[in-house]
């Protein structure tokens, strides 16, 4: 149905469709079918084509949902869609059993399909006109669009543990806090997690750009991404390079939008954000480079995104096109709501390579970073007590993942990551030759088409060495364990319901006395709504 795919089916094109010119193909494809349709409905006909399958009419619904955004820019009717695609699957099965039943119908369904491969050959030269007028087209909308999700939670500590929170003052501090329940301060409340705007489109044949702004009620409006696509560039064929703020591709979890993701915040050590980890300690010390006892920060605090520049190679492979090698350079110090941080003198490195095999049942990939991150070089000095000078503390790290496509409908993910980290736990201070190791496994698994049910267990060891110590504490003192439980249901094609229950298997301060309140093993509750345009 599309020119330029030969009878092999093999594509020797020279560069990659964008998302918006395959929706757009998707979108050809599905007027010409309602056209098929609607002739057969006018001639009185009722048999499905030959050699349509019900295999064939779930790749097209997936096609339709993996491009609903765009084909809803562009027009489509997606309910018109559904109904027709379902119009469509009950011809083909009622044509399966009038074939089995007796012979006469099979010829006279062949009959039908010579008919159609007739039409769809007129559709095929009709094609080219049809791209000519794809160009037309983008030039007038300009290549731009808006895309984008809002969060809105309700989220609350499991009961009982009063002690550890605040009896009405809202927290610690002049004004109560804008962040969600919190040890010292709310034990429940609702918020804005995220609310995420996307501007951006493709401005020529080799070229897009996105603009991300996110303005959650927990904090200041904030700059997600800021980035060019460059298509065959370093090299006519088969190269991508992105330059300006974007999310990095080291592993799955990080890099992976929240609103795919099946838990509501991404596993401790692989987070960029303390909004993961209420259950635990993670203040830090007003006072440069004193540490916090039994306070541990995530990996990849404030670097969900980065600036810099980064060349993608997707390799030429037909039978496995997602194949794919990154390679990026970047300030390494993340983003942040006031503007691009650049904290240091040095630039810092990522790679990363992915494959799918297995007939695309499985996605492995491998991933480095090496880098330095600026740290206080020791505890504060005098009276009172002046901040020492910062030191390039280095962070070098490597990471595996994998995400396997079960044959009952389910998705396993499982991903490590290790290597030296040398700060300590809080980030406060310098902590030479220091190794840190973090991962998870998770599962998702479709009860139905709108329900799904999911697990997931994680572990950070901020400190994975023996020995080494950090304000008291050790390797086992300072290990994160937690394990969350949910279900998701699509209301339906943009809103997605969820509840999460999230369990810390480790205290939440682990310096706290035995005995003690703050030693104690929390609990955490969200419920979730989220809408997707």
């Amino acid at each position: 149905m599309i020119k330029g795919y030969p009878p092999e089916g093999n594509f020797f094109g020279k560069r990659t469709v964008t998302r918006y010119e395959m929706a757009t193909i998707v979108q050809r494809a599905l007027a010409r079918i309602e056209e098929l349709l609607a002739g057969k409905a006018d001639r009185g006909e009722t048999a499905a084509p030959a050699g349509v399958k019900p295999e064939d009419l779930e790749e097209v619904r997936r096609l339709v949902n993996e491009f609903k955004l765009e084909l809803g820019n562009i027009g489509t009717d997606l309910q018109q869609v559904k109904e027709m695609l379902g119009d469509l699957k009950d011809q083909v099965a009622g044509a399966k059993a009038a074939a089995e039943a007796a012979s006469e119908t099979a010829g006279r369904v062949k009959t039908d399909f010579d008919d159609l491969k007739s039409e769809f050959g007129e559709f095929k030269e009709s094609f080219s006109i049809f791209r000519s007028e794809y160009e037309i087209y983008t030039k007038a909308a300009n290549g731009r669009k808006l895309s984008g999700y809002l969060q809105t939670r309700f989220e609350a500590f499991e009961p009982g543990k009063s002690g550890l929170f605040s009896s009405g003052t809202g927290g610690t501090g002049q004004t109560p806090t804008t962040g969600g329940p919190t040890v010292g301060g709310p034990k429940y409340g609702w918020l804005i997690r995220r609310a995420r705007l996307k501007f951006g489109g493709q401005l020529a044949t080799r070229t897009d750009w996105a603009l991300q702004l996110d303005t959650p009620s927990t904090g200041a409006v904030a700059i997600k991404d800021a980035y060019i696509n460059l298509a065959d560039l370093p090299l006519p064929t088969n190269w991508t390079t992105t330059v300006g703020l974007f999310a990095f591709p080291f592993g799955q979890e990080l890099p992976v939008s929240s609103s795919a993701r099946e838990s509501p915040e991404r596993a401790l050590g692989f987070s960029d954000s303390t909004a993961a980890t209420p259950i635990f300690k993670h203040s830090v010390s007003s006072t440069g480079g004193t540490v916090t006892p039994g306070s541990v920060l995530p990996m990849w605090m404030g670097q969900d995104r980065d600036v810099g520049a980064m060349v993608t190679y997707n390799a030429p492979n037909f039978a496995n096109p997602l194949t794919k090698i990154s390679v990026g350079i970047f300030n390494g110090e993340g983003r942040g709501a006031s503007g691009v941080r650049n904290l240091n003198n040095g630039l810092d490195l990522m790679a990363r390579a992915q494959t799918t095999i297995l007939g695309g049942h499985l996605d492995l990939g491998v991933s480095g970073y090496y880098g330095t991150i600026a740290v206080r070089g020791g505890a504060p000095t005098g009276t009172p007590p002046t901040p020492v000078s910062f030191v390039n503390a280095y962070r070098m790290l490597l990471g595996a993942d994998l995400r396997y496509y079960t044959p009952w409908g389910g998705v396993l993910r499982a991903e490590f990551m290790g290597g030296v980290y040398e700060v300590t736990p809080d980030r406060a201070r310098y902590l030479q030759g220091n190794h840190a190791h973090a991962w998870y496994v998770t599962l998702k698994q479709p009860l139905s088409k709108r329900f799904e049910i999911a697990a997931k267990y994680d572990e950070f060891y901020p400190i994975s060495q023996t020995g080494k110590t950090a304000g008291g504490l050790g390797r086992m003192d300072l290990v994160r364990k937690t394990l969350g439980l949910g279900a998701l249901y699509y209301f339906d094609d943009v809103t997605r319901l969820r509840v999460w229950y999230l369990k810390g298997l480790t205290p939440y301060d682990p310096s706290a006395a035995v005995g003690s309140l703050n030693r104690s093993k929390l609990g955490f509750f969200t419920g979730e709504v989220q809408i997707t345009y």
